[in-house]
């Protein structure tokens, strides 16, 4: 499926006006913020155009449950 490039501008278009009115608030909106700026990313390379590091986008999102503890030979014990 083929899409113009006009097409692809004005989703672009679109994307960028629900991501300036949205507001985060819990985590179901951050990763429709996130799923929304990997869509632009991915639609500004089907153009041509400078698509951003999607590293910096995932960058954004928590993760759930705790962190995982790292043992360090040189102290002896857990960090």
């Amino acid at each position: 499926m083929s899409l113009s490039r006009q097409t692809v501008t004005s989703l672009i278009d679109l994307i960028e006006i629900k991501l300036s009115c949205m507001t985060v608030q819990d985590r179901d909106d951050l990763r429709e913020k996130v799923a929304l700026q990997k869509a632009m990313c991915e639609l500004s390379a089907l153009t041509g155009g400078v698509a951003t590091n999607d590293d910096e986008i995932l960058g954004e999102v928590p993760r759930r449950g705790r962190r995982r503890r790292i043992f360090q030979e040189s102290a002896g014990s857990y960090a």
